[in-house]
């Protein structure tokens, strides 16, 4: 593969957009979950009530725009749950997230889309010590990164078992499409990374590391370790749709951003 700067824009948007659609596609799979996909339309439902669980991931205009917009809305509205909409860069129309606006969404959080050859990153640093960093294998250490999950999202205790169902079809393991290291201190997780193998990338996802366990690096480590297994298995073209706050530790490793990843939702909401 050459060099991923060298590959057209078009082609690192396109491998941002359809990584991403191919992980949060897998809420829609799960027990009592139902995903909508067409060339226009990709959403997901599930049976928990609570952001980020029902999300609008992809909407291109076509016929009645505001018609469509309108039964989304609708539908959600009916099931009486809050939902999110991610504006990407090929969604259309261009003023969508004003009439989004205009239905009282506003914009919560933007998500950079950022890309790297992983032939360029540096290896990982020293695990610090009392840390085990190791990847995510058999059901205990994937309760273990739920558990990190439903810490990040807030999950409470009588939605947790709801999120094992919604989870399940999140097939993660060594041989896998998806896989997940783990950081654990004296036996518990403390930090998680997930990456994505699919639509010809490897994605990085669900970066987070417990207050108590921050300032040790811990997030770049896993980072890292995650795309050198990636690089590997002969995986170069690295996607990643940055929060804030994580934003300077991408750029440090060399990601450039390419495009914003725009989330929507009901006002005084959450962020992402």
């Amino acid at each position: 593969m050459e060099s991923v700067a060298n590959l057209p824009e078009s082609e690192k948007i396109r491998a941002l957009e359809e990584n991403l659609w191919s992980l949060w596609s897998n809420f829609g799979r799960g027990e009592g979950c139902v995903l909508h996909d067409s060339d226009e339309l990709l959403r997901f439902d599930t049976p928990i009530t609570q952001l980020p669980y029902n999300v609008v991931l992809r909407f291109r205009g076509g016929g009645d725009v505001e018609a469509r917009i309108d039964a989304i809305f609708a539908h959600y509205q009916g099931r009486g749950v809050p939902f999110a909409w991610l504006i990407h860069p090929s969604s259309s129309p261009d003023d969508l997230g004003e009439r989004l606006g205009a239905r009282g969404f506003v914009e919560a959080e933007v998500l950079p889309g950022m890309v790297m050859d992983t032939r360029e990153m540096p290896a990982p640093d020293p695990t610090p010590d009392g840390i085990e960093i190791r990847e995510a294998v058999g059901d205990g250490d994937l309760a273990a990164a739920l558990d990190l999950i439903a810490w990040r999202w807030d999950v409470s205790p009588e939605t947790r078992q709801l999120l094992a169902g919604v989870t399940r079809d999140f097939h993660v393991g060594p041989d896998e499409r998806l896989r997940c290291w783990l950081a654990w201190r004296d036996g518990v997780p403390v930090s998680k990374v997930v990456i994505n193998l699919d639509k010809g990338a490897v994605g990085l996802y669900g970066v987070a590391t417990k207050p108590e366990a921050r300032g040790l690096g811990l997030a770049r480590i896993l980072t890292l370790e995650a795309f050198a297994a990636a690089r590997r298995d002969g995986h170069h073209l690295a996607v990643l749709h940055s929060t804030a706050m994580a934003y300077g530790l991408y750029e440090k490793l060399g990601f450039v951003s390419i495009a914003p990843f725009r989330v929507y939702a009901p006002a005084d909401s959450f962020h992402f």
